[in-house]
């Protein structure tokens, strides 16, 4: 099981690596792409070519410095542009970061554990939270993604195991266990925790 888990851990680094290299070859064509549509015909294309390699706030200043020298007023479309490639970058990076959820959420199904943040109930802390006590609150996401059902057991690792049987909870990435078992793993509220589907 560790074997499969570290291969599976390569492979979602390798799969992150490779789309963050995308991220970038995007960001620079894009923002080729706009710079260009926005200044054609206002600053010829090979003054444009080196003004695009440029980091973006140099590339403002000296876009800005080009156009001031031949009296053109076209800085205020060179900052909306800016602004819409900003935008645009945002959103690829918003595809990435769902990419990499999806590759977690696979991981955890496949390998039937997924890393959780400790939380606190007030309903969990009156009904189940003293001493013996095997119940946890584990969030549905959570529960989806390792496949487990209402009433299952399963293993909370930290610094330790213990084995609880998990009841439904509506906070997305959180699971809610007995003091005593945070006690026994050596964990705080917010701490991460592996839960494991036995």
């Amino acid at each position: 099981m560790d074997d499969e888990c570290q291969k599976l851990l390569a492979e979602k680094e390798a799969i992150i690596r490779e789309l963050q290299e995308k991220v970038k070859e995007l960001e620079a064509k894009l923002k080729s792409y706009e710079i260009r549509e926005v200044y054609k015909g206002i600053i010829p294309d090979d003054v444009l070519e080196e003004f695009v390699k440029l980091p973006p706030e140099q590339m403002i200043i000296e876009i800005g410095r080009y156009l001031r020298e031949k009296g053109s007023t076209g800085q205020v479309e060179a900052k909306k542009t800016v602004n819409d490639v900003r935008q645009e970058i945002a959103s690829v990076e918003e595809e990435v970061s769902k990419a990499e959820k999806e590759i977690e959420k696979t991981i955890s199904t496949i390998t039937g554990a997924a890393k959780t943040k400790v939380g606190v109930d007030l309903t969990f802390t009156q009904k189940y939270d003293y001493e013996g006590s095997d119940v946890a609150f584990l969030a549905e996401d959570i529960m989806n993604a390792i496949g487990v059902k209402e009433g299952e057991y399963v293993s909370v690792k930290k610094n330790g195991t213990v084995n609880l049987r998990v009841l439904p909870y509506s906070k997305e990435g959180f699971i809610v266990v007995p003091t005593w078992v945070r006690e026994k793993l050596g964990v705080k509220v917010n701490d991460f925790v592996e839960v494991v589907r036995r």
